[in-house]
């Protein structure tokens, strides 16, 4: 990785992933009286977005990132400078994955913690500009992607179709959680176009354009 030959630890791995999913559960079924944990929890919790060595750990991460910003606003104890980590942070991920199923999970993440703190009119200007550049970005690549299946579409054997097939079904559910959020921070969102045009993009289209004539 970046040139280097690590050695992992699957047994530490896996019990990272055990706490940060324990984390979760505590969290779900404590509420607010779970405040007193909830810095060290974020501290914790946002570097483990990235961590790339285990999916569970990133997944359950996603999932707990508004949940602790939920058990701040209701114990009165989420600070400014709390709700700036959380999005600086998802704002970054979203921005470098390449990984369209936990892209998806990271949509879902920043959609539920926008809600959390009172939807896109609570989104401070500077970030509100950041996730909308990071999508730009990500509608771009997701664009190429298709484009490029599709112009290879003909020449491939069908389990190779199947195979270009799923990956476009894991993009849709990135393309999906991605409108949701934008239609979180507004309705009518110009972004939720292109989402919609890119979603139109790759080879399955094509496929049904042709089923359909």
């Amino acid at each position: 990785m970046d040139g280097r030959v690590l050695g992992i630890r699957t047994s530490a791995i896996e019990e990272k992933c055990q706490a940060i999913e324990t984390l979760v559960i505590y969290c779900s079924t404590l509420g607010a009286k779970f405040a007193p944990y909830l810095a060290p929890c974020l501290e914790a919790t946002l570097p483990a977005l990235r961590f790339y060595f285990h999916e569970g750990v990133r997944e359950a991460c996603a999932t707990l990132l508004p949940m602790l910003l939920a058990v701040g606003k209701g114990s009165n104890t989420l600070t400014n400078e709390m709700v700036a980590a959380v999005f600086r942070q998802l704002i970054r991920c979203i921005e470098a994955e390449i990984d369209a199923s936990f892209l998806a999970s990271l949509y879902k993440c920043f959609g539920d913690a926008l809600r959390v703190i009172g939807g896109g009119a609570a989104l401070p200007g500077d970030f509100n500009r950041g996730i909308v550049e990071a999508t730009k970005r990500q509608l771009q690549t997701l664009a190429d992607r298709r484009k490029g299946r599709a112009n290879r579409a003909g020449g491939v054997a069908a389990d190779d179709k199947e195979e270009l097939a799923l990956l476009e079904e894991i993009e849709d559910f990135a393309l999906e959680d991605m409108a949701k959020m934008l239609a979180t921070l507004d309705p009518n969102h110009l972004l939720l176009v292109a989402v919609s045009s890119v979603k139109d993009l790759g080879f399955n289209s094509w496929d049904s354009d042709e089923e359909d004539g």
